[in-house]
């Protein structure tokens, strides 16, 4: 059993990095109003990170409104 637990650890690992690079670059496609190609953005830094951020941003401010 622990090798299917591994590999589908590693699927949600794997589907969260990519989730995030996908939320920051969609943020900065926003902030760039468009002007940019979608491609071009893709192949920049921190996108991951800024994702990352963002959804920590929108978990907050789910959790405030919450309560």
């Amino acid at each position: 059993m622990s090798f299917f637990e591994d590999i589908i650890i590693n699927l949600g690992q794997e589907g969260m990095y990519f989730f995030f690079k996908r939320l920051g670059m969609l943020a900065k496609w926003i902030c760039y109003s468009g002007k940019k190609p979608f491609t071009e953005i893709k192949n920049e830094n921190w996108n991951t990170r800024l994702g990352f951020v963002l959804f920590l941003i929108i978990v907050g401010i789910i959790i405030y409104i919450v309560n």
